[in-house]
């Protein structure tokens, strides 16, 4: 198998290369998928579009047997690129800043591999290319449209690139490997008047101000923990002019927790917070909690599928076990509330880290990459977990 990818090798970097020239915000990835189709229709399967808005999914089905699902996102983000390569992004803006472009290009080689080697295994393979990760629940919107059904996933395994890791190394983490977030937005309501006479108001923005200090206290206590939750505020909006004390002012942050349970605590510390504060100043505030991703939960059984499959496919040197959750979220976070499965990272060697103008996916993991997915469908199918 190995002889083949390295054949395969040229043809996806290249195809990479030119995803990364052509980068999609979340749910408009019509190009990219169209190109995804056309990929997926020269390898003879049949192929879904339009799933979840601008999702692409194809099964490859060698009879009865389990089903075994593939993910790869493909959205890209609002990010002005400043990497002097070649090929470049050429839409304004927009660039791939999170390695979705190589995410693509190895499981459309993946699935050149399996239909290549498809006389190796039996069950069913599905390839799921899932738009709007980044922001839009792309993953959510797939699994309204029945992407875990028809047939019925057993298992679903994806691969994220791992800036500042040895290139082609396995990281791979138990129970939580990324954060979940939640979002709040808070309005601290006080009284308005002139600037001249502070006296006759009730500044919000001096109320706001005590409230960030408390809640800072509280922030590093929660940073203490084990897995410490994260409360940052991010936004601080208020007022229309220099001479006007406004009468509201808005503030929006986020939370970050490495289980629901951590999550909700800090939501009834942020709560409790922000009233106290508030009654002492003879304030009101309002609070909305938005949920945004859950975490990112790995089953057990999987993750060890995935530890020894890498283990025995590349050495025990370059695969480790993480022993902290990424505090970043992920959508692929509601696969895994419905299916068994694991995310794990591949190293992406040294360079900009993921969300940077100068960011850039590191082909050379490619064929580890391609290797492993291929692995872990073949062998799914063939064992039990």
């Amino acid at each position: 198998m190995q002889d083949f990818i390295n054949a395969i090798f040229p043809y996806y970097q290249q195809l990479r290369r030119q995803l990364h020239q052509m980068p999609e915000l979340r749910y408009q990835e019509v190009k990219t998928a169209a190109l995804i189709t056309q990929e997926l229709q020269k390898l003879n399967l049949g192929v879904q579009t339009q799933v979840g808005q601008t999702g692409v999914v194809a099964i490859l089905d060698r009879g009865i047997g389990k089903t075994v699902a593939l993910r790869a996102d493909m959205d890209a983000l609002p990010i002005t690129e400043d990497s002097q390569l070649h090929y470049q992004s050429k839409n304004k803006g927009i660039m791939h800043a999170c390695g979705h472009d190589g995410h693509v290009a190895t499981l459309l080689a993946v699935a050149h591999v399996l239909c290549e080697f498809k006389h190796q295994f039996s069950g069913k393979i599905k390839f799921i290319f899932q738009p709007a990760e980044e922001g839009g629940a792309g993953a959510l919107a797939m699994i309204n449209d029945g992407v875990l059904e028809n047939p019925t996933v057993d298992a679903i395994f994806a691969y994220h690139n791992y800036p500042n890791a040895p290139v082609g190394n396995i990281l791979v983490k138990h129970d939580c490997t990324m954060y979940g977030n939640v979002e709040f937005n808070i309005t601290i309501h006080g009284k308005g008047g002139h600037a001249a006479v502070p006296n006759l108001a009730n500044n919000p923005i001096t109320i706001a101000a005590h409230f960030i200090q408390a809640l800072q206290t509280v922030s590093c206590s929660l940073a203490q923990k084990e897995e410490p939750i994260i409360l940052t505020v991010t936004q601080l909006n208020s007022g229309t002019a220099a001479n006007v004390i406004p009468t509201s002012t808005n503030l929006i942050g986020t939370i970050r927790a490495a289980s629901i349970s951590h999550s909700k605590e800090a939501q009834n510390i942020l709560k409790k917070t922000l009233q106290d504060c508030v009654s002492k100043h003879n304030a009101t505030a309002s609070i909305e909690i938005n949920d945004i991703y859950p975490p990112t939960i790995n089953t057990k059984a999987e993750t060890d599928f995935v530890f020894n499959q890498a283990t025995q496919l590349l050495g025990k040197d370059r695969v480790s076990l993480k022993h902290m959750s990424g505090r970043a979220s992920e959508d692929f976070s509601f696969f895994l509330q419905k299916v068994p499965g694991c995310y794990f990272f591949i190293g992406n060697g040294n360079g900009a880290s993921c969300h940077n103008p100068q960011y850039d996916f590191n082909d050379t993991l490619l064929p580890d990459a391609i290797a492993l997915l291929s692995n872990l469908a073949i062998n799914y199918l063939n064992t039990t977990v």
